[in-house]
């Protein structure tokens, strides 16, 4: 199946659950995270997967079985292993398999969309770094340069797996996808919850068209380099701290008195020394993009016939961050401006 193939198989086989078992997606995902214990026999005290790690384990492997889910992710979390870039990981291999590219005698197993045993399986060979299971470990950039496929075709930005937030949907997504440190990382700068009503005013960061380029850079940087913090504060990323009681509670703790623009700035450091870290070790500018599988145009659906500006959120956002591209001497005096 084409990517596109793929999505509207999720979604017909979504609608065939019934509905006394379950109402929507939604009910899914909340029974499969807090009653564990009702699908795998013998997990009873692991907790239920996290949102994301559904979706990845599941429905992107078309996998809708609940124990092998529960089972997959209870081996992730007892290793410590991500759970969306291995769902990821495993959804691509499908992928490949299915296109004869990765063949059964190169995996050593068949590799079928929908089957939950092998996911669990696949999941304990990337654990224990056996046959297959060794390459899959590496993500999907190294698969696609394994088996000769182009990049653009895995979904990851920098080697990092895509997370479940479609950036056709959220244009600030996209910006945040295509800039971030990391790569394709929802948690440095989950705007989504910006265009979904969510606001900081004290940096004029507003909720609006969700599918509009111009403009949306901007509050994008501001809100990447906001949340930045958070992994220096050790704070969840879901908190709703604004910058004001952040302040307010480094000032009562310290005694210093830090502004919310005191604040914004050094978010802004935090992010220019890791993109500086990042260029040095060689990515630059053209790392900055999203991958071809995710510019596709959708046909159906709420994004149909929706595409993200890139060329245009790009130079709004260079020129905010007033970072160029391989140029160390800009981005060392934005640090320690």
């Amino acid at each position: 199946m084409a990517p596109l193939e793929i999505r509207k198989k999720v979604i017909e086989e979504l609608r065939r659950i019934p509905d006394d078992k379950m109402e929507n997606i939604y009910e899914f995902i909340r029974h499969i995270r807090t009653e564990p214990q009702n699908f795998r026999k013998g997990l009873e005290n692991v907790d239920g997967p996290e949102y994301e790690t559904v979706i990845a384990l599941g429905p992107l492997c078309m996998n809708f079985d609940f124990d092998t889910i529960i089972e997959a992710n209870y081996l992730c979390n007892s290793q410590g292993i991500d759970t969306i870039s291995v769902g990821v990981s495993i959804a691509y291999a499908m992928y490949l398999y299915e296109r004869g590219i990765l063949t059964k005698e190169r995996a050593g197993m068949e590799i079928l969309w929908g089957d939950g045993r092998m996911i669990v399986k696949l999941t304990g060979m990337i654990i224990r770094q056996e046959g297959i299971g060794k390459l899959l470990s590496q993500g999907t950039l190294r698969m696609a340069e394994a088996f000769g496929r182009d990049p653009g075709e895995a979904a990851q930005v920098k080697g990092m797996e895509m997370a479940m937030h479609d950036p056709r949907a959220f244009t600030g997504m996209a910006i945040s996808y295509a800039t971030g440190p990391r790569g394709a990382c929802h948690l440095k700068g989950d705007y989504y919850n910006i265009e979904l009503g969510n606001f900081i005013l004290e940096y004029n960061i507003l909720p609006g068209d969700r599918f509009q380029s111009a403009g949306k850079a901007e509050m994008a940087a501001k809100y990447q380099n906001f949340k930045d913090l958070f992994d220096t504060f050790a704070l969840c990323k879901f908190a709703a701290y604004t910058p004001t009681l952040i302040c307010q509670i480094i000032n009562g703790i310290t005694g210093w008195d830090y502004t919310p623009e005191m604040l914004l700035a050094t978010g802004e450091r935090s992010i220019a020394i890791k993109r500086a870290i990042n260029n040095k070790l060689g990515l630059t500018r053209a790392d900055d993009k999203l991958p071809k599988i995710c510019l596709e145009v959708l046909k159906e659906g709420s994004s149909a016939d929706k595409l993200p500006d890139m060329e245009l959120m790009l130079r709004e956002y260079y020129a905010r961050a007033d970072l160029v591209a391989g140029n160390m001497a800009l981005i060392t005096s934005r640090i320690w401006s």
